[in-house]
C-alpha cells in the first residue's frame, strides 16, 4: 500500500470526526436554539444544497479512489451503500441547477436507507452480526468484515458512510424546519 494512502486515511478520519462534531452542533442548535431566525440555522438553510452536493461529490470521488486507485475491493454492503449515495450527487446537482427544492424528501429517504445499511455494516465489522451469506472470500469474494481503514480506534469506511448520511439528513431536516 502506498504511503500516501495512510495520509489520506488520517485526513479523512479527522474530517469524519469534524463532520460528526458539526452534526452535533447542528442538532444542538435545532433542539435548544430552535428559532427560525437563528443565524447559524439560516446560514445552513441557504447553503444546504451546496453542502450536500460537495459532500456527495467528495464521497463519490473517494469511494472510487479507494476501489479503483488504491485497489480496495468493495464488499456487498459497500455496494449497497453506494447505491444510496451516488444518486445523492445527481439529486443535489439537479437541485443546484433547477432550484425547485423537490429533492428534499427523496434525498432524506436515500440517506436514511444508507444509514441503516451503514449501521448494519458496522455491526458486521464488529462481529456482532453476520455479513451477506453469498460472499465467500476464498473464491474471490470480499468479506464485509474486512477493515481497510481503522483510524483512531473507531473510524472505518462504514463509519464514514454513516457520518455522511447523517450529515445529509441533518442539513435537510434543518432546511425543512427553517423553510416552514
Amino acid at each position: 500500500m502506498p504511503a500516501y494512502v495512510d495520509i489520506v486515511n488520517k485526513v479523512l478520519s479527522i474530517g469524519t470526526i469534524c463532520l460528526q462534531l458539526f452534526i452535533i452542533s447542528i442538532l444542538v442548535a435545532l433542539i435548544f436554539f430552535r428559532k427560525r431566525d437563528n443565524p447559524f440555522l439560516v446560514f445552513l438553510k441557504e447553503y444546504t444544497f451546496i453542502f450536500g452536493f460537495l459532500s456527495a461529490l467528495g464521497a463519490f470521488c473517494l469511494s472510487l479512489f479507494y476501489s479503483e486507485i488504491v485497489g480496495f475491493p468493495p464488499c456487498e454492503l459497500c455496494w449497497i451503500q453506494r447505491i444510496f449515495l451516488y444518486p445523492q450527487l445527481i439529486l443535489f446537482g439537479m437541485e443546484l441547477y433547477k432550484k425547485d427544492r423537490s429533492i428534499v424528501d427523496f434525498s432524506i429517504v436515500f440517506a436514511t436507507i444508507g444509514s441503516i445499511v451503514s449501521i448494519y455494516h458496522i455491526f458486521v465489522e464488529a462481529g456482532i452480526a453476520s455479513g451477506p451469506s453469498c460472499v465467500d472470500p476464498s473464491h474471490g469474494g470480499v468479506s464485509c468484515a474486512v477493515r481497510y481503514i481503522y483510524e483512531f480506534g473507531y473510524i472505518t469506511m462504514p463509519i464514514m458512510a454513516l457520518t455522511l448520511s447523517l450529515f445529509i439528513i441533518t442539513i435537510l431536516v434543518n432546511y425543512k424546519y427553517i423553510s416552514k
